[in-house]
């Protein structure tokens, strides 16, 4: 009996050369949006934790908008593209949304990053700064976070028991209670401007993030590529 093998070794390596090629620009898009995602959800929020107030994850998100990579652009450009941005913004060329979002406004953020003044908007003559513990927010929901309707200054001030008063120094917005009215409660120190030091640093929290999970992230992408090409 004999046997006879031949071996097409060269033309599997030249096929398996192409297949990586033909995949290449899926798994680098593929990875730049895990890693874009994960430093958002890590580094990024570490970093912001550090300035505010964690109240509503939906808003963070918002805020802090992902666009993400398209192996098209890729293709094309032979560059990875994507974004964390206000989601009120457009998408740059060769990204698109990771999903749709209910706009935020978040422009005032720019004080936290490079400081500056912040002044009292929309006709108002002071700024109404809540004094943690007496002004209650809500706990659940989109909204969660916002001060709750009935402790808003304008609400307060329509009901009839808001009140502005001096005190200490300070200028305070204050709600009546108790019998009659007696007493006071201060809600919020009233002041003509309030100054912002600034340090707010979304950028290199992202570039910290991206360093990290870049790398591990192109393996898995590359695996998944050549586990859902098509031999053919």
């Amino acid at each position: 009996m004999r046997m006879s093998i031949k071996s097409n070794a060269p033309e599997l390596q030249k096929g398996l050369d192409a297949l990586v090629n033909k995949q290449m620009p899926f798994a680098i898009s593929l990875a730049t949006n895990m890693s874009i995602q994960r430093s958002r959800d890590e580094h990024l929020r570490l970093e912001y934790r550090k300035f505010f107030t964690m109240r509503n994850k939906a808003w963070f998100n918002q805020v802090h908008s992902i666009r993400n990579s398209t192996a098209a652009h890729v293709r094309r450009t032979g560059v990875a593209l994507a974004a964390i941005q206000r989601s009120s913004l457009p998408s740059p060329p060769g990204t698109r949304k990771k999903s749709v979002q209910r706009a935020a406004f978040s422009d005032f953020m720019e004080k936290h990053v490079n400081g500056g003044i912040k002044v009292p908007t929309g006709g108002t003559k002071k700024i109404a700064v809540p004094i943690e513990g007496n002004v209650t927010r809500r706990k659940g929901g989109a909204k969660a976070g916002a001060v709750n309707k009935s402790l808003r200054p304008k609400t307060v001030m329509g009901s009839g028991k808001g009140a502005v008063i001096e005190s200490k120094g300070k200028t305070l917005l204050v709600r009546k209670i108790g019998r009659g009215g007696k007493r006071v409660q201060p809600l919020y120190t009233l002041k003509q401007s309030v100054q912002i030091k600034g340090g707010y640093n979304p950028e290199r929290a992202v570039r910290r993030g991206m360093r990290q999970f870049f790398q591990p992230m192109m393996k898995r992408a590359m695996i998944r590529a050549l586990k859902t090409a098509k031999l053919r």
